[in-house]
């Protein structure tokens, strides 16, 4: 191919036409690389739209999915980590670079300019498997962080679902106290009847009176208990600044009935962070390989094309191709070390691992007897409300027909609030030791 040739070069179109060149061979280097890709408009994920009125749990879930801060940075983990073993891989693929310097010398009255210009390609062609290993850690630990992620999960549903019991035990228990001052509001009216009928003295009312104000405020602490769960329900999805206007009432008895044997062993089977200490184990094996091969050759090639000149850059061409075998002698011990500190590591893996398995089990033996002592406690519980709420009852009768004591109004009011509280809290503790035993066995779902 004919090449057009300038019989002049001033040095300052020496200078340009070299920069010239290095921009426009850098720019469509890069632009196949995607390096100047424009930004994606859907880079930035809109948020979603967070329902109003009465909120399911299952929308609470999703919302979580998405906004919790634990989630989305895992996310990113797992963004950073792959392109990491995009970094990996890269070693084992093809590199260009180019090089384009100018020079200028003058003697005398005269100067001259110079420009020098060169491609390079370089490629492995063998390394004993040293990429490959690389590449298979990246890809290890990617794994790792995936699941690491998925076990971050199920804390989020655990915590979500929880935070969203403890809303229906709050409303349950503003319904109690609030039952519990209309309670002592009727007696208050019969005390004031019964005063001025001259059938109780005045000091009925005043404990009448007294009693009411109590509940009253206990109303009013079981109110401001209830307005912090809705925000710690917001809290635990990612949505501190928003409150729902209210929750289903999820908090019922349900059956879960699973053995001991059954638990541990679906624990084992399903708890991601468990696979994920599994993977580092492997991840640790393959460093392992990795540092053992410090001394191993390696076999490349490479190929040129370069140009220079003075007065026409041009003047001067080559190309060059070449094959290269280096096989490490000695490396001051460099070697060894790396294989003592991979060795090192995978001793700290696999007591990761196990450590890991003792916890698994031991928290799905505690969760397991969790949840046999909640049952228990609900049983207790709904006995002792039946009875108190008998108590009340034959309370209000005898003080309505004029013949109970205002001490026994007191009490069988109080003791009937705190027995269904009672109830309340131990069905609160079933689904929460519920949701315990199923986290501890990785097995929450949405």
């Amino acid at each position: 191919m004919c090449r057009p040739r300038r019989k002049y070069f001033s040095g300052f179109q020496c200078l340009r036409f070299s920069l010239a060149s290095f921009l426009s061979a850098a720019f469509l280097l890069f632009s196949q690389s995607g390096a100047f890709s424009a930004v994606s408009g859907d880079h930035a994920a809109s948020a979603p739209v967070l329902p109003g009125g009465i909120v399911a749990l299952e929308e609470c879930l999703e919302i979580a999915l998405d906004l919790n801060p634990s989630l989305t940075e895992a996310k990113s983990g797992i963004a950073s980590q792959a392109a990491r073993v995009g970094e990996a891989a890269a070693s084992s693929r093809p590199q260009i670079s180019l090089s384009s310097s100018y020079g200028y010398g003058h003697s005398g009255s005269d100067g001259q300019g110079s420009i020098n210009t060169g491609v390079t390609l370089r490629q492995s062609i063998f390394d004993w498997g040293r990429a490959d290993l690389s590449v298979r850690g990246a890809v290890l630990e990617l794994d790792a962080k995936t699941l690491e992620r998925a076990n971050a999960v199920q804390g989020v549903l655990a915590q979500v679902t929880d935070a969203y019991y403890m809303v229906n035990r709050s409303a349950r228990n503003l319904a109690i106290a609030t039952e519990r001052v209309s309670n002592y509001e009727k007696r208050l009216k019969w005390a004031k009847d019964f005063y001025a009928a001259g059938a109780k003295a005045k000091i009925d009312v005043t404990k009448a009176e007294t009693d009411l104000a109590g509940a009253r405020l206990d109303a009013a602490q079981a109110n401001g208990a209830a307005v912090k769960a809705l925000s710690g329900l917001s809290h635990s999805m990612g949505a501190a600044e928003w409150t729902p206007q209210g929750v289903q009432d999820l908090l019922e008895y349900t059956s879960y009935d699973i053995t001991l044997e059954e638990a541990v062993r679906t624990a084992l089977e399903s708890r991601p962070d468990l696979m994920a200490q599994e993977v580092r184990l492997q991840a640790a094996r393959t460093s392992l390989s990795l540092a053992s091969k410090g001394l191993s050759p390696s076999f490349s090639a490479s190929a040129g094309y370069s140009f220079s000149g003075e007065s026409d850059p041009f003047d001067q061409e080559e190309w060059r191709v070449s094959v290269g075998l280096e096989v490490p002698i000695l490396d001051g011990g460099l070697t060894k070390e790396r294989i003592s500190g991979a060795e090192a590591d995978l001793a700290s893996a696999e007591s990761r691992k196990e450590a890991a398995r003792q916890d698994i089990i031991l928290a799905v033996r505690n969760a397991h007897a969790s949840l046999a002592e909640a049952r228990e406690a609900l049983t207790a519980a709904g006995e002792a409300e039946r009875q108190a709420s008998e108590t009340l009852n034959l309370a209000f009768g005898r003080y309505g027909a004029g013949v109970g004591e205002s001490l026994e109004i007191s009490d069988a009011v109080d003791g009937y609030a705190q027995a269904r509280v009672r109830v309340v809290t131990a069905l609160y503790d079933l689904k929460s030791a519920e949701i315990n035993l199923k986290r501890t066995m990785g097995v929450i779902t949405r």
